[in-house]
């Protein structure tokens, strides 16, 4: 029970470390992450609600919460390897292992998307939207949000480490899943011959989960909540399988 009381202090300390490297010496520190989302919203707002017409209901909080979901995912995939190589002396000269690094980068990325997420709830409430009972599935969707996230996260963290051009190629791929994925329009115009292939993404179907128990009041049916259950314990085998194999060569790496 201490161990593992010690094993989460650590990672709670690295997490911390990582907060305080990533402004470090930032004019605006932390408000960049609040900053980004907003950003994008504001953007891609006006190019998709005022340029392409988008007719989606109450589309800027459709568009925010979108966005900070997203932004958990693909900003936590690419602090992998930077979180890593910052502790590259402490991985070399101490019993830290880089699972433990990864947990850490994990939780400083989940302490953001929650601040961004209670900024989302009062942006919410200011436009006179209400919640149903529904909602509580984000209890179930956050936890599932966070275990695919790990999942890809020990995927590829091996092959941040293995080669140098993986960030940039990392980078090109979220590009393609970002317009990939239902951020800035809705999944039911995409063609049904494509559909059921479409909705293998998980991040799809997270985000449109959390949009239907948030906006629209509805909960997912049985058969879908089972298997975005399935996809989400499969990537996080298949990532923890890929990271037993290859992880303790993290450090030859470094």
């Amino acid at each position: 029970m201490k161990a593992k009381k010690n094993h989460w202090n650590v990672i709670y300390e690295l997490a911390r470390l990582d907060f305080k490297l990533k402004y470090y010496g930032s004019a605006l520190g932390f408000l960049w992450s609040l900053l980004k989302p907003f950003l994008m919203l504001g953007i891609l707002y006006v190019v998709f609600f005022y340029f392409l017409k988008v007719t989606i209901p109450n589309y800027e909080i459709y568009l925010f919460l979108g966005i900070i979901t997203w932004n958990f995912f693909a900003d936590t995939t690419k602090d992998i390897a930077p979180g890593i190589s910052s502790k590259a002396h402490l991985l070399q000269s101490t019993s830290l292992t880089p699972a433990t690094v990864i947990a850490g980068t994990i939780l400083h990325s989940l302490w953001t998307f929650l601040i961004t997420l209670v900024i989302f709830f009062i942006f919410f409430f200011a436009l006179g939207l209400h919640l149903t009972g529904s909602a509580i599935m984000l209890l179930i969707l956050i936890p599932l949000l966070v275990l695919i996230t790990t999942g890809v996260s020990l995927c590829i963290a091996p092959l941040y480490m293995r080669f140098n051009d993986f960030g940039h190629m990392w980078d090109i791929l979220l590009q393609m899943l970002f317009w990939a994925t239902p951020i800035v329009y809705d999944y039911k115009i995409v063609p049904a011959s494509v559909a059921k292939w479409y909705l293998l993404n998980p991040i799809t179907r997270v985000i449109v989960d959390m949009r239907n128990a948030v906006l629209y009041g509805f909960f997912p049916e049985p058969k879908q909540m089972l298997i975005t259950l399935t996809i989400t314990a499969l990537i996080y085998f298949i990532g923890t399988v890929i990271f037993k194999k290859y992880g303790k060569k993290f450090i030859e790496e470094l």
